[in-house]
């Protein structure tokens, strides 16, 4: 959270030291690096919160203490419908992972670029125990079945964010359906990001 006027301060340092930066570092993150640089030029120090935002499960200085305190039995229902005042939880997911709990997964390169048109079907709904210790593991191998084990804790911590992004999704989806489309559209909730194809195909 900044005001206008310091944010405004920011943007335009930091447009002036991300060429530079990039330059001296040609990396993954350089323009991070460079917001960084801006920020203590112009001496704008920064408060740290570790509660709003979630991105790589159990990685430290994320909000996953809140998503642990859901029950695991609920832990799907609630991150697809959250309630701030029942279990306040983060409100942000930055999804720069691959999620994934059994065959359900979410990854952001794995979304097809036609999901807003009225032929595509909805994504597959994401069975409401997910994450409640049952599944302990994701498939890795469609061909092969074969899958990689994950602790509880992990399968919680994925399945909330497969939960939450599944949800979501869906919901833009149909949203855009009901606005544009004639009688519609397709609401077939079949599509796999895993396979990438409706499973009605497969």
């Amino acid at each position: 959270i900044a005001t206008a006027k310091d944010m405004h301060k920011i943007a335009v340092t930091w447009s002036d030291f991300a060429p530079r930066v990039h330059k001296q570092y040609p990396h993954l993150l350089a323009e991070m690096f460079a917001y960084c640089i801006a920020a203590a030029h112009l001496r704008l120090p920064h408060m740290l919160v570790d509660s709003l935002m979630v991105s790589a499960a159990g990685i430290g200085g994320e909000g996953w203490k809140f998503v642990k305190d859901v029950p695991a039995g609920e832990v799907c229902a609630f991150a697809s419908h959250p309630d701030h005042i029942v279990h306040p939880v983060p409100s942000v997911i930055h999804y720069c992972q691959r999620y994934q709990v059994d065959r359900y997964m979410w990854g952001k390169r794995k979304v097809p670029h036609d999901i807003f048109t009225c032929e595509h079907p909805l994504l597959v709904e994401t069975p409401m125990d997910l994450g409640s210790g049952k599944y302990l593991s994701a498939i890795t191998n469609m061909r092969t079945m074969e899958k990689k084990e994950m602790t509880a804790e992990k399968e919680k911590m994925e399945a909330f964010v497969v939960c939450a992004l599944t949800s979501a999704t869906n919901d833009a989806m149909e949203h855009f359906k009901t606005e544009h489309c004639e009688g519609g559209g397709n609401m077939e909730r079949t599509y796999s990001l895993l396979t990438k194809k409706s499973i009605v195909d497969s």
